[in-house]
């Protein structure tokens, strides 16, 4: 059996684990790092927002949005 049919058999609270851990190693050990024009277009997104407060949604909205409700 290889590695990938091993971890597909293993239940979701195992696969969980596994992942959680993977992520939290990967945010010690690899820092990520964006490209110059996802940075530049976060900070015009993020000022955006800064100069119009009123343009920003709730969690809620965003869950509705993406469930597509």
């Amino acid at each position: 059996m290889t590695l990938q049919e091993s971890l597909r058999a293993l239940p979701p609270d195992q696969k969980l684990a596994i992942v959680t851990e993977l992520w939290n190693d990967l945010a010690v050990s690899a820092p990520l790092t964006l490209p110059s024009d996802e940075l530049a277009e976060m900070q015009r997104r993020r000022d955006e927002m800064l100069a119009d407060p009123s343009i920003a949604i709730d969690s809620d909205e965003v869950w509705r949005r993406v469930d597509g409700d």
